[in-house]
């Protein structure tokens, strides 16, 4: 069977689904800047991409290597980082809203998500910061609470962004640059995001 818009990466294994594989371009990477991004047209095969990645490095999923990546080349010549990374993956496709909802839309998702983080690596954590953790409202607050405990503690993390660019090119297509560079330079919030993620994750891969 064709995968023909499936990214889950799971799913095409174990669905026995045809795959091109493309796990040979893992050490490369890995030889490359650790904050990469990706740009290529839609339909490309990105987020399936970008899902192979999570299930590669993922600490949580480390168990699983043979089940899912056994027949791939990537399967018989496995880097040292397989299974190594603490994952935060964001999909910025599902932030949507008017102008003036953008920020608010965007730390509520972000909130979201670095709750399923923690619900995922819940193990390496102490009840009290768990507690703390998914009492804040704020995604921010999250991220600056996870930044200093995994740092604390020498977890790995890493940052995996799909469709990095594609509310703000809705913004730049529907509002024109003046509002898109309010967003995006100065003390717009999305910069001050990726202020945040440089100094937090030992790797960052996005795609758009």
């Amino acid at each position: 069977m064709i995968p023909y818009g499936m990214s889950n990466f799971t799913d095409v294994m174990e669905q026995n689904c045809y795959y091109v594989d493309k796990t040979m371009y893992l050490p490369l990477l890995e030889d490359q800047a650790h904050y990469l991004i990706f740009i290529r047209p839609r339909r490309f095969g990105k987020s399936l991409f970008l899902d192979m990645l999570r299930c590669y490095y993922d600490l949580s999923q480390k168990d699983r290597f043979q089940s899912l990546f056994g027949d791939l080349w990537i399967g018989k010549n496995p880097t040292p980082l397989q299974g190594t990374y603490q994952i935060l993956y964001l999909d910025f496709s599902k932030i949507g809203g008017g102008i003036d909802d953008l920020a608010r839309n965007f730390d509520a998702y972000s909130a979201v998500q670095l709750d399923e983080f923690l619900h995922r690596y819940q193990k390496y954590y102490d009840d009290e910061f768990v507690a703390r953790f998914l009492a804040a409202e704020k995604g921010l607050d999250k991220l600056h609470m996870l930044d200093a405990r995994a740092r604390r503690l020498g977890y790995r993390l890493y940052l995996i962004i799909d469709e990095y660019d594609n509310f703000t090119n809705v913004v730049l297509n529907e509002r024109g640059n003046d509002i898109y560079h309010a967003i995006t330079h100065a003390d717009g919030f999305y910069r001050d995001a990726f202020k945040n993620y440089k100094g937090m994750f030992d790797r960052i891969f996005m795609t758009g």
